[in-house]
C-alpha cells in the first residue's frame, strides 16, 4: 500500500502539471480557430467619394486583405420608394450617394490596431469615412483577453505547485534510500548509479502520467464533447486532441520528473560529501 501512495504522490503531480499543459494546448488551438471565425465574420466599413479597388485600400494599410462593393443599387431603390422621385432626381441620388465597401483583415486585431488602420485609410482623399463598429468589436475582443489571460495564469500557477510537490516527494524517495546512496558514495560510484532507483520511479510515473492524461483528453472528445452541446467545441472538436499530444506529454513528463530528480539528488549530495570530507 505505501508502494502505490508513494507512486501517486508523484504521478498526481504530474498528471496535474500535464493536464494544465493540455488544457493550455487545447485551448490555444479552439481560441485560434475561434479568433479565425472572429476575423472572418468581422468587416469594417469604408465610404469613398470615388470607386476604388483592393489595391487602392492596401496601398494604405497592409491588414486589408479583401473589400467588398456595397450595392448602391439597393439603397437608391428604398430611398425612390420613400420619395416617389422621377428620373431626374433618381440621377441626382445616384451621384450624391458615395460608394460602400466592407474591408476584410488578415488577423484578429486588439482595438489600437483597428484604430491605426482607419487613421492610415482616412489619409487617402478618396475615402471620406471608415466605421470599424469599435464599441462592439472591443467588448468581444476585451472578454475574449482576459478569459485567455485568466486561463493561463491558472495553468501556470497549478504547473509551479505540481512540480515543487514532486520535488518534495522526490526528497522523501530520496531520504529513504539516503544510507544505500552514502554507502555507494564511499565505494566511489557514480551520480547517475546512485541515483538510478529515483530516475527509474520517475521515468515509471512519467509514462504512466502521460498515458493517463492523454486517456482523458481522449475520453473528454470523444465521449463527452462529441456526445455534448458545447457549440464552440462541436465546431473545433478536432483542436482537443491529437495524437501528436501523446508524445509531447510524455516529454515534458519525463523532463519535468527527471529535472526534479536531478535537483533533489543534487542538493542532498552536497550534505553527503561535506560528512566523508569531515
Amino acid at each position: 500500500m505505501k508502494f502505490i501512495k508513494r507512486h501517486l504522490s508523484i504521478i498526481f503531480p504530474l498528471m496535474a502539471i500535464l493536464l494544465g499543459l493540455e488544457f493550455f494546448i487545447a485551448f490555444d488551438r479552439t481560441t485560434k480557430q475561434y479568433e479565425k471565425s472572429l476575423q472572418d465574420e468581422y468587416s469594417m466599413l469604408i465610404v469613398s467619394k470615388d470607386e476604388m479597388n483592393i489595391d487602392d485600400i492596401t496601398a494604405w494599410d497592409k491588414h486589408i486583405i479583401k473589400i467588398e462593393d456595397i450595392n448602391k443599387s439597393e439603397i437608391i431603390g428604398k430611398i425612390n420608394q420613400a420619395m416617389e422621385v422621377n428620373s431626374t432626381t433618381d440621377a441626382k441620388i445616384k451621384s450624391a450617394i458615395p460608394n460602400f465597401y466592407a474591408a476584410k483583415i488578415d488577423k484578429y486585431l486588439d482595438t489600437t490596431e483597428l484604430q491605426k488602420i482607419k487613421t492610415n485609410l482616412l489619409k487617402n482623399p478618396q475615402i471620406s469615412r471608415v466605421e470599424t463598429f469599435d464599441s462592439v468589436y472591443k467588448s468581444n475582443y476585451g472578454l475574449f483577453s482576459f478569459i485567455k489571460f485568466s486561463f493561463r495564469t491558472f495553468i501556470i500557477f497549478m504547473s509551479i505547485i505540481g512540480f515543487f510537490l514532486i520535488i518534495k516527494q522526490m526528497e522523501v524517495w530520496n531520504y529513504i534510500h539516503a544510507q544505500r546512496m552514502r554507502v555507494m558514495e564511499i565505494f566511489g560510484a557514480p551520480l547517475l548509479f546512485r541515483s538510478k532507483v529515483l530516475i527509474r520511479v520517475a521515468i515509471i510515473d512519467a509514462i504512466i502520467a502521460s498515458f493517463i492524461t492523454s486517456f482523458v483528453f481522449w475520453y473528454l472528445q470523444y465521449i463527452v464533447i462529441a456526445n455534448g452541446n458545447i457549440t464552440i467545441l462541436d465546431e473545433n472538436i478536432g483542436s482537443v486532441f491529437s495524437v501528436g499530444d501523446i508524445f509531447i506529454l510524455l516529454f515534458t513528463s519525463l523532463f519535468i520528473a527527471l529535472t526534479a530528480v536531478l535537483i533533489v539528488v543534487m542538493n542532498i549530495n552536497h550534505p553527503i560529501k561535506n560528512s566523508l570530507n569531515s
